[in-house]
C-alpha cells in the first residue's frame, strides 16, 4: 500500500479542516485533535424521549445528494443556549465543546433540489418557523454513530443518528417575520435574508432557515450545506450593511478597537475614507490550524465596489468580521476604511466555528476606541496587543500601502 505524501501544513490555515486541500479524505488535524484531547462523548442508546432545540444540519459530502435532518438532544437544552453563540461568550472552550457534542445530527439522504419530497424536511421546516424547543418522536434507521464533528466554520456537533421517521408531538409557535418570508415564494433568498436581518432576527436563526431551503422563490428553493450557509448569510447581510454605510459621511478620525477572545487577538482600525475592507490573520505555530514550525499569515480585501469572488484565503472569518464592523458603522452612521487584524495564539485549542470571529469583533466594537492621528501611529500600537512584528502587518496590508502611496485631494491642495 502506497504511503500518503507528507502534509503541507501551510495549506491548513487556508483549508481550515473543510476543503481537504491536502488531498486526503479526512482532515489529519481533526484526527490529531481527537487523539490529543479527551472529551467524553454522550452515550445514547435510543431516542424514545427526544427533543429538538430547534436546529438543523445539512452536510456537504456527495452534493447534490446529501445527508440532512433536524438536530436532537435528549437533554432539555433550548436553542437560546445550545444553538446560539451569542450566549457562549462567558463559557470556556471546553464547556462549549462538551455542550455541543450532546447535540445529535439526524441523517437522511436528501436531494438538495427536491427537499420537500422528504417528509422529514417538511416537518423540519415546520419546526424551524419558530424558536421554541419542541418534543419529537424519532424512529432510528440504524444505531447511533458515535462520531463528533469539529470544523473551523461550524460550531461542534455530536453523534450521528440515522433516522427513518420522526413526528412532532407539540405545536411550534412561528416567528412572524420568518413565517412571512417562508410563505412569500416570490421573494428572492438574498432579499429575504436582508429583511430578516432588519427585523432583528439573529444570524444563527437566519442561517438555519436559509440552510433548510425555506427562503427564496418557489422553484429555486433548495437545501444549502450548513458550512456554506453560515458564510452566505454573513456575506449577504454585511454586504447590504456596507452599501448602507456608503450613504453616510466619512469618519473624521482614526479609531482603534481591540479584543481578545479564546486566544484570538483582534485589532480593528477605522480610517477616514470611503468604504473599503481588509482582513489579515496570522496563525501562530501551535494554534489548532497551524501544526507547522512557522507562523503563517493570510489576507483578503475589497475596495469600494466590493468583491466578486469568494475570500478564499481568510474564508468564512472574512464575512463574520465584516458583519461585526459594518453593524458598528451603521450604528454611528459613518463610513470608513476598515482593517481587521487577527492573531491566533496557541490558546485557541479547538475549532469552534466562525462565530468566534463574529462575537470577538462585536465585542471589540463595544469597547471605547483609541484615537490616533496617522496610520503609522495606529500600526505602531500593535506591539501592545500582538506578538507578530509590525513590519509583517505593514507589508501584508493592502490598505496600509494604499494610504502611504495615495495622495488625497485635501492633502494635495494644502
Amino acid at each position: 500500500m502506497q504511503e500518503e505524501s507528507p502534509i503541507n501544513f501551510e495549506l491548513c490555515v487556508v483549508c481550515k479542516t473543510s476543503r481537504m486541500l491536502c488531498g486526503r479524505r479526512s482532515c489529519p488535524l481533526i484526527q490529531q485533535w481527537s487523539q490529543k484531547y479527551s472529551i467524553e462523548q454522550p452515550r445514547i442508546e435510543h431516542l424514545d424521549d427526544s427533543f429538538t432545540p430547534p436546529a438543523f444540519f445539512v452536510g456537504w459530502s456527495g452534493y447534490p445528494k446529501i445527508n440532512a435532518g433536524p438536530m436532537l438532544t435528549v437533554e432539555r437544552l433550548g436553542a437560546d443556549l445550545i444553538d446560539n453563540a451569542n450566549s457562549w461568550e462567558n463559557k470556556t472552550q471546553e464547556d462549549i465543546v462538551q455542550m455541543r457534542i450532546s447535540l445529535l445530527r439526524t441523517r437522511s439522504k436528501i436531494d438538495v433540489k427536491r427537499p420537500l419530497d422528504s417528509d422529514i424536511i417538511q416537518k423540519s421546516q415546520e419546526i424551524l418557523l419558530g424558536k421554541k424547543s419542541v418534543d419529537v418522536e424519532v424512529q432510528l434507521e440504524k444505531k447511533i454513530i458515535p462520531r463528533i464533528s469539529l470544523d473551523e466554520r461550524m460550531a461542534p456537533y455530536g453523534p450521528i443518528a440515522p433516522i427513518k421517521k420522526f413526528d412532532i408531538t407539540e405545536n411550534q409557535t412561528p416567528i412572524n417575520a420568518i413565517e412571512k418570508a417562508y410563505y412569500d415564494t416570490d421573494l428572492v433568498a438574498a432579499d429575504a435574508v436582508n429583511i430578516l436581518g432588519k427585523e432583528k432576527i439573529d444570524v444563527h436563526t437566519i442561517t438555519r432557515v436559509f440552510s433548510a431551503g425555506m427562503l427564496g422563490r418557489k422553484d429555486n428553493r433548495k437545501l444549502v450545506p450548513t458550512r456554506w450557509s453560515i458564510a452566505a448569510v454573513d456575506d449577504i447581510i454585511s454586504k447590504q450593511n456596507a452599501e448602507m454605510t456608503k450613504k453616510f459621511q466619512e469618519l473624521g478620525e482614526i479609531r482603534i478597537f481591540t479584543n481578545n477572545f479564546f486566544g484570538n487577538r483582534f485589532v480593528i482600525m477605522l480610517l477616514p475614507d470611503v468604504w473599503s475592507y481588509e482582513m489579515i490573520e496570522v496563525w501562530f505555530q501551535g494554534a489548532f490550524m497551524n501544526p507547522s514550525n512557522i507562523n503563517i499569515g493570510v489576507g483578503d480585501y475589497e475596495w469600494y465596489d466590493g468583491r466578486s469572488e469568494y475570500a478564499s484565503n481568510v474564508t468564512g472569518a472574512y464575512y463574520a468580521a465584516r458583519l461585526g464592523v459594518s453593524e458598528y458603522l451603521i450604528k454611528i452612521q459613518r463610513q470608513a476604511q476598515v482593517i481587521v487584524l487577527r492573531e491566533i495564539s496557541d490558546e485557541y485549542r479547538f475549532p469552534l466555528g466562525v462565530w468566534v470571529i463574529r462575537v470577538g469583533v462585536r465585542g471589540a466594537m463595544k469597547k471605547k476606541p483609541i484615537t490616533v492621528d496617522t496610520i503609522d501611529q495606529a500600526f505602531e500600537l500593535l506591539p501592545n496587543y500582538f506578538q507578530y512584528p509590525v513590519k509583517y502587518w505593514k507589508n501584508k496590508s493592502k490598505m496600509y500601502d494604499y494610504n502611504k502611496k495615495q495622495t488625497k485631494l485635501d492633502n494635495f491642495l494644502s
